[in-house]
């Protein structure tokens, strides 16, 4: 019982606790945001340091306690939870990280007498349950709204006067230049749901980089001055919209073809394109292996984005692929993954 009460004072602050106490005392409502599902966000051996990977992506499986089953949110993939590691055979395993269903249940322990639920992917698959959530919450039947990225926009409920954000800084540091400010631009959106009403409202960031720029300027709803510091950053690295981008995925089945046909890509349009052109070297993708598809990425910069795309065009034109590799060309990616 006092383990579970440190993990649970692990999960939120000191200070969002106790403002979640006072607001509760005062009978106002509270956000709780998390933008990842589950309850455990992976599941170890202690003793090898196994992990319960898919099988089709080169991702955790994710722990879900409601069906007691581990899940890959990318391909849908579940297994059973085991008993015993299945690399070494020790009962060993732990469960590590925490996701929406995990706040839930840590929140309701730590206050038994009110009312939270939780509003995400998994929680709302019954038919009208999403409607059902908000129509109750905004009766103020629920104290606590847990939720992902389902409850960070387009929300307007008076009562609510504190928004808790947990792992503020959990997109951050994915490798895309879009990192920061998709993570500016969601906090934004989560603490606009504070103070709405006549009651002034109060946000909490949780954060292991709170001298972010993108958390600091969200922190002070700055946005020309994120807007000027991001412009800098995106000149200064030659990404949109200073130069435009273009991202080629080589993805098969088969990682040796995925690599041989991804380096021989970028090896002939080194030859192609000119020096004012800048190109990466083939390399694994950050989400390297995704629906059982090995995937490697070659990404370009360069000014005249027709030009770019005509040499990229001649150059796959002739080259022969094996029937079992794919090649995905996207201008100006949203994403990087």
């Amino acid at each position: 019982q006092e383990r579970r009460k440190e993990r649970a004072i692990a999960i939120l602050s000191e200070k969002l606790r106790g403002a979640i106490a006072d607001r509760l005392e005062k009978r106002e409502q509270t956000i709780l945001f998390l933008n990842r599902r589950g309850f455990s966000t992976s599941l170890l051996c202690s003793n090898c340091g196994e992990a319960r990977d898919c099988p089709n992506c080169s991702v955790a499986l994710t722990f879900h306690r409601h069906v007691a089953r581990l899940s890959c949110h990318l391909c849908g993939h579940t297994a059973a939870v085991p008993k015993k590691c299945p690399a070494c055979g020790k009962d060993a395993l732990i469960y590590a990280g925490f996701g929406t269903e995990k706040v839930e249940s840590t929140v309701a322990h730590i206050f038994p007498n009110a009312t939270v639920r939780r509003m995400d992917a998994d929680s709302m698959t019954r038919k009208q349950a999403y409607r059902d959530t908000l129509l109750n919450f905004r009766a103020g039947k629920i104290d606590i709204l847990v939720g992902t990225q389902m409850i960070a926009k387009g929300l307007h409920f008076p009562n609510v006067t504190l928004v808790g954000i947990i792992n503020a800084d959990l997109a951050l540091h994915l490798p895309d230049f879009r990192a920061g400010e998709r993570t500016f631009q969601l906090l934004t959106q989560v603490a606009g749901r504070a103070g709405r009403g006549e009651t002034p409202g109060e946000v909490f960031v949780q954060t292991y980089t709170p001298f972010s720029p993108s958390i600091q300027f969200a922190r002070h709803h700055d946005f020309p001055g994120y807007f000027q510091q991001e412009l800098e950053f995106r000149e200064r690295c030659d990404f949109p919209p200073f130069k435009h981008a273009i991202l080629i995925t080589v993805r098969s089945a088969h990682e040796a073809r995925a690599k041989f046909s991804a380096e021989t890509l970028a090896r002939r349009l080194r030859e192609a394109l000119g020096p004012e052109f800048i190109l990466g070297d083939a390399a694994p993708a950050p989400l390297e292996k995704l629906q059982g598809q090995f995937r490697f990425h070659i990404l370009m910069r360069g000014a005249a984005i027709v030009r770019l795309s005509r040499l990229v065009r001649e150059t796959l034109d002739k080259l022969p692929f094996p029937e079992d590799v794919a090649v995905v060309v996207d201008a100006d990616p949203y994403q990087l993954l």
